[in-house]
């Protein structure tokens, strides 16, 4: 561990302990409010239930952040390639986030049925703008005199976004990336919660309709953990295809 991970680890122990004593001293119903310790004896009681559910929600999330990374790239391209298909094609690329998740999600059940698909579908949808979004601009905000450069070689648009775009604007295509995966735990919850018959979020409805408070906060505590890991995960992998920017990072 390095400087950077004691602070925040250190604030969360001190919340966890507020909330322990709090809830201790208060006397708060557990139905209301668990303590920390009865959600994680909750959890180590539950440990292949929440494993299973957990693995089902992990293979729908990382198949629909693979899809909605994979088409907001191909948009944010072609939007870069094509200035008409930008124009016609970019106000409804923000219209599909007009549309509430949840309301999409039923009818994908109905297409697809009780199976994997409209929940990897309803994670894609929730991916995919953030990372077109940073794409295109992104690719605009190549150096122009590089672009000059290249054309003068006689490369043609495929080359300059190959060569010279696409390395520039990793950095923000990343950065979308790292936004995608937040949001990818939410759509993997919601497509759970219009159906599924597993998943950590069909877990977390079984335990609110039981009254099991505390099997609830553990639910919630894997999947915020899941996030976080998957979160830095893609930032290891930043860190890996662009390693010059972490040094210099450092170097500030």
């Amino acid at each position: 561990m390095n400087r950077r991970t004691w602070p925040p680890l250190l604030l969360g122990a001190a919340m966890v302990a507020a909330w322990e004593l709090y809830v201790r001293l208060a006397g708060i119903d557990p139905l209301l409010l668990p303590a920390p310790s009865a959600v994680l004896r909750y959890l180590a009681g539950h440990g292949r239930v929440f494993a299973r559910n957990g693995a089902a929600t992990l293979a729908e999330l990382l198949v629909g952040f693979a899809c909605g990374v994979a088409v907001g790239l191909a948009l944010g391209i072609l939007m870069q390639l094509w200035r008409w298909f930008r124009q016609a094609a970019y106000p409804w690329l923000v219209a599909t986030q007009m549309v509430p998740i949840p309301a999409v999600a039923p009818i994908l059940v109905l297409w697809f049925g009780f199976t994997m698909t409209p929940r990897a579908v309803t994670v894609a949808l929730m991916c995919f703008f953030p990372v077109a979004v940073s794409t295109v601009d992104g690719l605009g905000a190549v150096n122009p005199e590089l672009i000059r450069l290249l054309r003068s070689f006689g490369a043609g648009p495929w080359a300059v976004v190959w060569r010279a775009a696409l390395p520039s604007a990793l950095p923000r295509i990343f950065s979308g990336m790292r936004v995608a995966m937040a949001l990818s735990v939410v759509g993997a919850v919601v497509g759970e919660w219009v159906g599924s018959t597993g998943g950590l979020g069909y877990l977390m409805l079984q335990y609110e309709n039981r009254g099991e408070t505390a099997g609830l906060f553990a639910t919630v505590g894997v999947l915020t953990a899941m996030g976080i890991a998957l979160f830095f995960l893609v930032g290891w992998l930043e860190a890996l295809v662009l390693p010059w920017k972490r040094h210099a990072r450092e170097t500030l």
